[in-house]
């Protein structure tokens, strides 16, 4: 994986700074990514600790797309049998009030593809760092490639007309590279030359990520549209010490809202709450608690034709008491370098997307799904533009 490369390369770049200035590597096991950045910077203070809050924030939050949101059956009052519904072919990665039909299955599988650029709206490629012991700075400036791949597979079984179930399977490759390029300087001496520091390192990670488990009623069924209230669980079963998962559980309630047919407008709202994870340090030195977010969605899916939906959605949230990344100043000598930061106390920030997709049903009950999802704004880690490619069937 990117993030694990990113991780080990940083572990290797604090490892080599420690062992040149005789100081210990805090961070184990080493061999693990989330211990990359404090083990070759030869620190775990908070700025250094927000990269690996950012990287869990965003792995237990990679887009998912919707489940049951395909072809969905009704029951014909006339015929008193279960019937394809002539609305939408729905969102792409927002929940519909509909549920998939009593005793229908939908399976899906989705892929995704990540490659974060910026983190706070500081450039991944030109991350500055000025590191200090008791007799020597450590001034470099640091490029981190991190990208993931994502396959999911999704399952939806229809409980009732107005109830159904589903899982997420995700499985996550992520590959990173880190380069950490700069000197060693001997603090209080304007006479002794810097040393030239050049580390390079790669490497990658593959495995399950956090399975998401859901519920979801539909409370109101009008003619067309409805609304229906559900709830997520992210289980924490990706390895988050290799950043493959969040480390630690996550409860979602929602409401999700829709009026019309052949023009449907859509909306979501919900709020998750996460538990203590490794990959957030508290004050104290231990397990901190991964942010809580509000997540808000809106748009309009529209049947161009019986086989064909174009959708587009704006999708929001709120991420809450988050440590941050700025872009600072650290004197070394006579000389003042660029370094990051960690600003206190820790805040909250928003994360907007665009999403364009487009559904197709080239044969019944087969869906062809293919989507766009475009970064707005800068807060976290964030990548500029997430494509999606995505098949499904409901039996």
């Amino acid at each position: 994986m990117d993030i694990k490369k990113s991780c080990a390369v940083l572990l290797f770049v604090l490892a080599t700074i420690s062992q040149q200035s005789g100081g210990q590597s805090t961070c184990t096991p080493a061999s693990k990514l989330y211990c990359i950045v404090p083990n070759q910077l030869g620190t775990e203070s908070n700025e250094f600790n927000a990269l690996n809050e950012a990287t869990g924030t965003v792995v237990s939050d990679l887009p998912l797309a919707s489940p049951a949101s395909g072809v969905i059956y009704t029951v014909d009052p006339q015929l008193k049998l279960s019937v394809p519904s002539d609305t939408t072919l729905g969102p792409v990665l927002s929940q519909r009030p509909e549920t998939v039909g009593r005793h229908k299955m939908y399976v899906s599988v989705v892929y995704q593809y990540f490659q974060f650029q910026r983190v706070d709206g500081a450039n991944l490629k030109s991350l500055p760092s000025v590191t200090k012991t008791s007799n020597l700075a450590f001034v470099t400036t640091n490029n981190l490639g991190l990208s993931v791949h994502q396959v999911a597979g999704y399952f939806t079984f229809g409980l009732t007309n107005r109830i159904d179930v589903s899982a997420a399977i995700p499985i996550l490759d992520v590959y990173e590279s880190f380069t950490s390029v700069g000197s060693k300087i001997l603090l209080s001496s304007s006479s002794t030359q810097p040393t030239p520091i050049d580390i390079r390192n790669r490497g990658s990670a593959t495995g399950i990520g956090d399975v998401v488990l859901a519920a979801k009623a539909t409370v109101w069924k009008p003619a067309s549209g409805g609304l229906a209230a559900g709830v997520e669980l992210r289980l924490p079963t990706g390895d988050a010490q290799n950043f493959l998962g969040s480390g630690t559980i996550g409860v979602k309630p929602y409401l999700s809202v829709a009026y019309g047919k052949k023009l449907s407008f859509h909306g979501n709202i919900g709020y998750q709450v996460n538990g203590n994870t490794i990959l957030v340090a508290s004050s104290s030195g231990g397990k901190g608690q991964l942010p809580n977010r509000l997540f808000e969605s809106g748009g309009v899916d529209w049947g161009a034709r019986k086989w064909m939906t174009v959708v587009v959605d704006i999708l929001a949230e709120r991420v809450f008491d988050a440590h941050r990344i700025v872009i600072g100043s650290s004197a070394v000598n006579a000389d003042t370098f660029p370094t990051i930061v960690a600003p206190s106390p820790i805040n909250s920030y928003n994360r907007t997307d665009a999403s364009f997709g487009l559904k197709m049903m080239p044969v019944r009950n087969l869906i062809v799904t293919g989507n766009v999802l475009v970064r707005l704004d800068q807060g976290g880690l964030r990548a500029r533009v997430i494509p999606l490619g995505g098949v499904s069937y409901t039996f």
